[in-house]
């Protein structure tokens, strides 16, 4: 990038080097809104100019602390904390072993791997000195993607791609109504009492972008992938382990279809579970699972395996591929 930015192309610049929508191996010296439609450019000038009056509390203020206190501009950090709706990729699995107890394991890919890696961060968010919910995120990003309650629930969204990015980014900050999906699972899991709420908020609460639920309760069969469109839930996939289906996995794309060839890390996975079996199902055996590649990949930033009824057995790995 050659010569000074206004605050608009920095910060497409930014969004545009974190989704890979850049292009440097094309064209390095390119501005930034040439990839944006011209339409589009008078609304992300209002948003750059008065970015934070579209934020919801807490997290407008979380942001503001954030951007004052590693001094860079809120846009940037708003832009970095709504960019994981647009561009991650991942992998969530829900089981039931053989004692009707529920696990719930995730990995989460990612650009930028190294510099993520170094800022992965657990967070134990109490009340009166008591753990409410954890979650496993990267330090300065105010909403989680994976996340537990003890002894209510376990959450963890993937990135479904459906729509242009600068759409959803656009719509995740103008539209009132919208709520991005990380603030959404964080309002979840401090808000909901139990699994049947938090499927019912996760399923109808309007969001930025289009999202894949991953949930696991504390009793048998509560276990599902919503599919979720911007305005509601377009399928619910249920654990059913009378009929054989005693895990269910959620890569990035609807499971009634088929992953396309050049990133199908959904076959692997169920391959590497139906190895493992139902009665078999421990920390360092789910560790195991999600370390087959591709499952595991050059991209994944880290490793996660809890279960909401046994809270204290959650662990998360950075990981590194050899």
């Amino acid at each position: 990038m050659t010569g000074k930015m206004s605050a608009v192309e920095h910060v497409l610049f930014l969004a545009l080097l974190l989704t890979g929508s850049y292009g440097f191996n094309d064209n390095p010296t390119a501005p930034p809104n040439k990839y944006l439609p011209k339409a589009a450019v008078p609304l992300v000038e209002k948003i750059a100019s008065d970015i934070d009056v579209y934020l919801p509390k807490p997290y407008a203020g979380e942001m503001r602390g954030i951007a004052q206190a590693i001094n860079v501009s809120l846009g940037d950090v708003v832009l970095c904390n709504l960019l994981y709706d647009i561009s991650a990729f991942c992998t969530s699995i829900v089981m039931q072993d053989q004692n009707g107890v529920i696990w719930h394991a995730r990995n989460l890919d990612y650009s930028f791997t190294e510099i993520l890696r170094n800022i992965t961060i657990k967070i134990d968010y109490q009340k009166g000195g008591k753990t409410v919910y954890s979650g496993v995120t990267y330090a300065g990003y105010v909403g989680l993607v994976t996340a537990q309650k003890p002894k209510g629930f376990t959450i963890t969204m993937d990135e479904r791609d459906q729509g242009a990015w600068w759409m959803n980014l656009l719509v995740a900050i103008v539209d009132r109504q919208a709520v991005p999906v990380s603030f959404l699972i964080r309002d979840v899991t401090e808000n909901s009492a139990d699994y049947k709420s938090a499927v019912d908020t996760l399923s109808y609460t309007v969001t930025a972008a289009p999202a894949y639920f991953i949930i696991a309760g504390v009793n048998q069969t509560e276990g599902q992938i919503i599919t979720k469109g911007r305005y509601a839930e377009v399928d619910q996939y249920t654990l059913d382990p009378k009929n054989g289906r005693w895990f269910i996995v959620e890569t990035n794309y609807d499971h009634w279809t088929t992953p396309p060839p050049t990133d199908n890390r959904r076959d692997p996975a169920i391959n590497a579970m139906k190895s493992m079996g139902q009665n078999n199902i421990t920390v360092e055996n789910l560790f195991n699972v999600m370390s087959t590649h591709p499952v595991l990949n050059n991209k994944t930033t880290y490793t996660v395996v809890m279960s909401a009824s046994q809270p204290d057995i959650m662990q998360s790995w950075i990981r590194h591929v050899p």
